[in-house]
């Protein structure tokens, strides 16, 4: 994420002065890598203004590009006591909130980006990804529907939902939607993956076993496919093409 410029501070001549130039020193800083430079100007920044928003959601920014999550939560939160509209700070805040395995926070923050935006397709993604990690796969499969219908042209949100109906057990639907992600990107190795493992709860052995070869002609690293594939064949007693996966495994 880019850092964002802050706005001048006019009520104290001197220490707006120091302010903005350590508010810039610390974009300066952040732009050319030095991210740990970044913190100490911005935090300096904050020492002379600690009210101003822009300047929170950098440190967050740059905490989180450090990899010290838990220092960025503390940063986006303290930006939302000054902001609780701002919208990307609470998406910011649920995917830092998500990275420490805090879910529940994180489905709190996507919630109430959504309600500033509810048409935030990444958001919705976002929360998906989130409500399935919990396995609420009812609220997983709400949540990718309504990033669908925002976007239906989204490959990843299509395969994410076909999880969801397997984890359910509900392999039809998972077909079905794994297929309508295969039309946007015949290329995905895990769309055609999830696709076999449909097909082999369904018994359309045939089925399964094009699928798995479609995903391992793609991506020959998934082993589960190679070992799935195995079994498939061995289902239909064809030993000669039992063979070759099993000596890839």
């Amino acid at each position: 994420m880019l850092y964002i410029m802050s706005k001048r501070n006019s009520k104290n001549k001197s220490n707006s002065k120091d302010f903005n130039y350590w508010a810039n020193e610390g974009i300066n800083l952040g732009q050319k890598g030095n991210i740990s430079g970044a913190i100490k100007a911005f935090n300096k920044a904050l020492e002379l203004n600690p009210e101003n928003v822009t300047i929170w959601v950098n440190l967050g920014i740059a905490y989180g590009r450090d990899g010290k999550t838990q220092q960025e939560i503390k940063a986006y939160r303290e930006a939302l006591k000054l902001d609780p509209k701002y919208l990307e700070v609470w998406v910011n805040l649920g995917v830092a909130l998500e990275m420490s395995d805090d879910i529940d926070g994180a489905i709190e923050a996507y919630n109430k980006a959504l309600e500033l935006n509810p048409n935030d397709i990444d958001t919705w993604f976002n929360l998906g990804v989130a409500l399935a990690r919990i396995e609420d796969f009812e609220g997983a499969e709400n949540a990718y529907s309504h990033a669908l219908e925002l976007n239906p042209d989204d490959a990843q949100a299509w395969i994410n939902l076909g999880v969801i109906y397997i984890q359910a057990g509900d392999h039809e639907k998972a077909i079905e939607v794994n297929k309508k992600a295969l039309e946007l990107d015949s290329t995905d190795a895990r769309a055609w993956y999830n696709l076999g493992l449909s097909y082999g709860q369904l018994d359309d052995v045939d089925s399964e076993i094009e699928a798995y070869n479609r995903a391992l002609a793609i991506d020959p690293s998934i082993d589960l496919a190679w070992f799935n594939l195995a079994i498939a064949l061995e289902k239909i007693e064809d030993f000669e093409e039992l063979l070759m996966p099993i000596i890839k495994l």
